[in-house]
């Protein structure tokens, strides 16, 4: 699959924590209670999942005629999100034990979200996942958020490693992008059969870490 495995870029939402029904549970009260808009988990995964507070904003403001703005929507979604305590949010299943394998073969091992450091800290520390990552690529760190390719080309620089010694895990079209960008192999994983079509630029497709785990490992 790769000629050297160095080290693997995680991204968090939807790959490592199981948290985008924790996402849509408060964000869709506030879209109904303010302006009306009822959004299924389906709308939520298909046009919602993976993205920024800024792309769902412009989104809703362009698919849905809603006139909102960063600042609102940042203060009632955290509100939000106070009130229901992220350390609910279950891992992904085989989270802990690619983590684990990862680690004991040496492979260096980043994360690379569009969330911030307080929900890294919140979730993973809760689950005692924080040591397994040499260093975080949160949101505060970057200027621009995936899909463009900069916080993978962030974390590359950090590595000093060659790319193609390096996979990113990924679960959106915006995540596949931004790694193939950076010039990464991408392996996206979904259990959302509606999410295929949109991970055409994923070098694999897989249903799930322990999968991916045994793409990885394949040759050993």
């Amino acid at each position: 699959m790769i000629a050297q495995l160095d080290a693997v870029l995680f991204d968090l939402d939807g790959t490592l924590i199981d948290s985008e029904y924790f996402y849509y549970s408060n964000w869709s009260p506030i879209l109904a209670k303010e302006f009306g808009l009822q959004i299924t988990f389906e709308d939520w995964i298909r046009y919602f999942a993976g993205h920024t507070l800024a792309r769902n904003v412009g989104m809703l403001m362009e698919s849905y005629g809603i006139a909102t703005t960063e600042e609102f929507m940042w203060k009632e979604t955290r509100t939000n999100y106070a009130k229901s305590d992220m350390t609910t949010i279950r891992l992904m299943p085989y989270a802990h034990e690619i983590l684990e394998k990862l680690a004991t073969e040496n492979i260096r091992l980043a994360l690379v979200t569009s969330s911030y450091k307080t929900t890294v800290d919140t979730v993973l520390g809760h689950h005692d996942l924080l040591e397994y990552f040499e260093f975080f690529i949160t949101r505060e760190r970057v200027v621009h958020a995936k899909p463009n390719p900069e916080p993978y080309l962030l974390a590359t620089e950090i590595l000093s490693l060659p790319r193609g010694n390096i996979v990113a895990i990924e679960d959106t079209s915006t995540g596949c992008a931004a790694a193939k960008g950076a010039g990464l192999t991408c392996i996206a994983v979904t259990k959302y059969g509606s999410e295929i079509e949109k991970l055409s630029k994923a070098d694999y497709i897989l249903g799930n870490l322990q999968e991916v785990k045994g793409l990885l490992f394949a040759n050993v």
